[in-house]
This record gives structure tokens, C-alpha cells and sequence, in this order.
């Protein structure tokens, strides 16, 4: 018989590789004037229990403890939050946001609510997003935006063509003001509910409208007043033929909000997927056509994803254009910049239709 080769060498073969960590599109912070904990930002949280246990109680922080109920009573909504802190020292809420930020780390979070209805703090929150990868969900009550009244909220916004921010009406501001202290959340419930879509999943991709909330009341709107809404690109949870849900899902630019989150996973994604190349490859990537094509397969491997996953159209195949080796310029061969791209076509949704019907006797 033969020996097994074990008796003599002992060989265990551990397989590695450079994988960067992945951004979190799931994650949403919630920014409270409380006392809870010195801290600018607390969490992650699972439940509510969890920030209960660290004094988020109904007694001691009503409306942190509003906004949980509001965000875990989602169902396949967002698997935790965080809850970050106005200081009374700070200067403004862009001040405290960017403290937040620093101690939660700028890819600590990328969905934003904030306890200010405020016509200016919201402002001033929604232009502080503006420049991060973040999706800002302010809530406002203002009566002017269902008259589309001079200078609401929801008029300004859309002035300065915000992608970042999705403004949505709701009648209600805080714990005490509807039926339940989750009442006065609806910005907590929807973000929950859209931050629950998993971005790295087949057909994981979806819209913003039409869903429907857990512990949240719908609002009593007639047409006319939601027609006034949509017109300054803003965002209502209404009633119509017997259902609640959101709609229309979009940012204050009128960009619907899944479009803008498919441009950031496809920005994020790529770089996690090319970055992990450098560092995983033992030397380097070559700067031979070997090398290109090397990284042109990272890169392919996140459009397939994206089709994949429901970001990008199957009916259009992602294109990556690189370069011939002799065509690089020598510039560039000296900078070590490869200097490639790629075309594709978001998969979008539909959310209206029009039927024509003819009816013959």
C-alpha cells in the first residue's frame, strides 16, 4: 500500500485575500438633542431594548424613544441605527453633525434624521449632506407646503436642487402629537423602511414609494394638496383606494431617491473592488495589457453585480472601454494612472401608468 503522505510533511493550506470592508448602506443615524450619554454618537443599536439599556427610555428621552419605536417597528426595515447628540455648546447643527460625524466616522452611517423641524435647521442639515455620501430625510408640518405657499420649506429645497435630501410631509412633529409616540416619526419609519432595501442582493433594489408603515398614520390629504406637494419635489404619505404608502420617493431635485442610491453603491463598490486588487495582488499590477484587463475584470465583476442586483438594466450590458497598452500616454505611464470607462443604464422602476382603453359596443 502507499503511505500517506501526512505521515512524513504536514501540510495546511489557509486561503487569503484582500477584501476591503464594505460600506454599510443600511445604516441610519438619528440626531437628538438628549442627555442620555456624553457621547456625540451611540450605537450601533439592534433594537429598542438595546438603547433602552443605555437610558433611551420613554421616560428619560421621549422622542429618541419615539424615533426607535417608529424605525424598528418596520418590518424588513434597517437592522440598526445609530443615535448621535446636539451638544448645547455647539455653534449651529452643522456643527454638531460634523462632531457626529468625527466620532462615528464619516462610512459610520449614510442615512440621516434629525429631531429639528425647523425650516432653517433642515437647511442647513440637508446642505451638510449634500457634500457626503449620505441620504438626508427631513419631516416638516408646515401648512404652506400643501398650498404651495411662498418660501416653505419644501420650495427652498427644491431651489437649491438638492439630491441628498427627501423632504416628506407629515401632519404630525413629535412623541405627543398623534395617537402613539412613534406617530411623530414618519421621517424615522420611511428611512427605515428604505434603508431596509438590500443593495447587495438579486433584485435587492427598490423604490421609496409604496410602502407602507408600521405605526405611523397616514395623512388626510386631498388631491389638490398632494399636487401641490409633488410639485416642489417633495414626498407625502397618503391614502388612496383603501392603501397608505409613500410616495413619490424623490429627492428635492426631483432625481428619485433609488437613483441616487445606485450611484453611490456603484461609486463605493468600485472602489472597494479595485482597491482590493492592489492590495491583494503579492507585487503589482502590471502596467502591461496583463494589468489592464486586470483591473477591467474588478471592474466588471461590480457592473454584473449591479445588473444582478437590480441597480443596472439587463437590457443594455454594461461596456468598459480601456485602453490599448500602445495608447497610453506616457504622462500617464509615468503617474501610474490607468485612466479607463464604462457606460451603463439604470434599471429604474416604474411607478406610474397609463392605460388606454377602448371599449366598442
Amino acid at each position: 500500500m502507499t503511505l500517506p503522505a501526512t505521515i512524513f510533511v504536514d501540510v495546511n493550506v489557509t486561503l487569503s485575500g484582500a477584501a476591503a470592508d464594505k460600506f454599510s448602506f443600511g445604516t441610519l443615524m438619528g440626531v437628538f438633542d438628549h442627555s442620555a450619554t456624553a457621547n456625540r454618537s451611540d450605537g450601533p443599536y439592534y433594537s429598542v431594548a438595546e438603547a433602552e439599556a443605555d437610558g433611551f427610555t420613554s421616560a428619560a428621552e421621549a422622542e429618541v424613544h419615539a424615533w426607535l419605536q417608529a424605525v424598528f417597528a418596520q418590518e424588513n426595515g434597517v437592522d440598526s441605527v445609530l443615535i448621535g447628540r446636539i451638544d448645547a455648546g455647539d455653534a449651529d447643527l452643522t456643527a454638531s453633525l460634523n462632531a457626529i460625524e468625527e466620532e462615528a466616522g464619516s462610512d459610520g452611517f449614510y442615512l440621516l434624521n434629525c429631531e429639528t423641524r425647523t425650516d432653517s435647521e433642515i437647511l442647513l442639515a440637508a446642505a451638510w449632506a449634500e457634500t457626503r455620501m449620505k441620504v438626508y430625510i427631513p419631516q416638516s408640518s408646515d401648512a404652506d407646503i400643501l398650498t404651495d405657499g411662498a418660501g416653505n420649506i419644501a420650495e427652498d429645497l427644491e431651489a437649491l436642487e438638492y439630491n441628498r435630501t427627501a423632504l416628506i410631509y407629515h401632519q404630525y412633529d413629535g412623541s405627543g402629537d398623534g395617537d402613539v409616540p412613534s406617530d411623530g416619526y414618519l421621517d424615522g419609519a420611511w428611512s427605515s423602511k428604505g434603508g431596509g432595501l438590500n443593495l447587495d442582493a438579486p433584485n435587492g433594489v427598490g423604490v421609496w414609494a409604496f410602502h407602507g408603515l408600521s405605526g405611523v398614520t397616514y395623512d388626510p390629504l386631498t388631491s389638490a394638496q398632494a399636487t401641490k406637494v409633488y410639485s416642489n419635489d417633495a414626498n407625502i404619505y397618503g391614502r388612496s383606494k383603501g392603501l397608505s404608502f409613500t410616495s413619490k420617493g424623490t429627492m428635492a431635485s426631483g432625481r428619485f431617491i433609488d437613483v441616487t442610491t445606485t450611484i453611490d453603491w456603484l461609486t463605493a463598490r468600485q472602489e472597494e473592488s479595485i482597491l482590493s486588487l492592489f492590495v491583494g495582488v503579492p507585487t503589482k499590477v502590471p502596467f502591461t495589457s496583463s494589468g489592464i484587463n486586470q483591473v477591467q475584470a474588478a471592474a466588471q465583476a461590480v457592473l454584473d453585480q449591479g445588473v444582478e442586483f437590480g441597480h443596472l438594466s439587463p437590457d443594455s450590458a454594461p461596456v468598459i472601454t480601456t485602453p490599448k497598452i500602445q495608447n497610453v500616454s506616457s504622462a500617464d505611464k509615468i503617474a501610474r494612472q490607468l485612466t479607463f470607462s464604462a457606460s451603463c443604464v439604470l434599471a429604474g422602476g416604474i411607478q406610474k401608468v397609463v392605460f388606454n382603453i377602448t371599449v366598442e359596443q
